[in-house]
């Protein structure tokens, strides 16, 4: 549980005013609830009548199973709402401001927003202490599988979602591997699939490596197109993780993303957030993701690239879902 705000340097007294408060007393509003569970239910029913919802929930059990932590929530969910019971939850969370950490990034005059930290933080009642991570089943599913099922469309295409798993370290230099295999997959697809064949408008990829419970890697890859033309695309897609599995990344490819991660992190060392995530990443996981940032970047090589791709793909899971239009 968190709070997170963000104001003009005239209203930060303002902001705190309101953190005090969010502990203090928090209110209740019956018909606030009521309305907000009006707006959900209308949102839900005409979110059945979505082929691509139902497209995400083949994708999500495609990755997890029947985990009841990843269900999407449905209109008959709505009936078994507390709000008593949710307030409950909420006093019971926050009861304790010692135990949170307040971190503050910004252009603001240390000395003079200290006598106001003091009076709306300091001075909320609590004891330090440091909470601990509870472990959550988020597993990835293990092995192959496939899933094609049709829905009616107005517009009628394939949409094609494949995610490939696998457990992998969670170091920094792990983590920029995928970020540049990532990056380069934008490339290649960009090139391959929808330059060269006009296949689609885009191919989304995302990849990353989970830090609790566990190192769980992921890549996802999401596209449309027509469906006489998904098989073909299909096996663009595989032969160009093979590829670069097998021979690592084009040069071309893996210098254009290195110099781009390099400006973008110029670039983030101007930005607030980038400052609060490096603090936060710190003291809540002991993760020192800036002082070697550089130097890890620097040193990574496309034979590095080469066997992070082989050892990720060698473990061979992979989820395919694919929605056709109703014949």
């Amino acid at each position: 549980q968190d709070f997170n705000g963000s104001s003009s340097i005239k209203d930060f007294e303002t902001m705190l005013q309101l953190v005090y408060l969010y502990f203090t007393a928090p209110r209740s509003d019956d018909d606030a609830f009521q309305s907000f569970i009006q707006r959900m239910e209308t949102q839900l029913k005409n979110q059945e009548a979505e082929p691509m919802v139902a497209f995400s929930d083949a994708a999500t059990k495609a990755l997890y199973g029947d985990n009841p932590l990843t269900k999407r929530t449905k209109v008959e969910d709505l009936a078994g709402i507390d709000y008593k019971r949710i307030m409950e939850m909420y006093k019971q969370l926050f009861r304790n401001p010692g135990s949170f950490v307040f971190t503050f990034v910004g252009n603001i005059d240390e000395a003079k927003v200290k006598p106001v930290i003091e009076q709306y933080l300091a001075s909320l009642p609590g004891k330090a202490v440091k909470g601990e991570f509870i472990h959550v089943p988020m597993d990835y599913l293990k092995g192959k599988s496939e899933n094609i099922f049709q829905r009616e469309m107005q517009n009628p295409k394939a949409s094609v979602f494949i995610a490939s798993t696998g457990n992998m370290e969670r170091s920094q230099k792990n983590t920029l591997l995928m970020s540049i295999f990532d990056q380069i997959l934008d490339i290649v697809y960009t090139e391959k699939i929808r330059e060269d064949e006009g296949g689609t408008y885009g191919v989304y990829t995302q990849g990353g490596i989970s830090r609790y419970p566990k190192g769980q890697s992921t890549l996802q890859i999401v596209y449309d197109t027509d469906p006489t033309k998904m098989e073909n695309l299909n096996a663009i897609i595989h032969r160009e993780l093979k590829s670069i599995a097998d021979n690592g990344p084009r040069a071309e490819d893996f210098s254009k993303v290195k110099e781009y991660m390099l400006k973008q992190y110029n670039e983030n060392l101007k930005e607030n957030s980038y400052w609060m995530n490096v603090l936060d990443t710190n003291y809540f996981y002991g993760e020192d993701n800036h002082s070697n940032y550089l130097t890890i970047l620097n040193s990574i090589t496309a034979n590095d690239v080469k066997n992070f791709v082989k050892e990720f793909l060698s473990q061979g899971n992979e989820a395919v879902v694919v929605m056709l239009p109703k014949e």
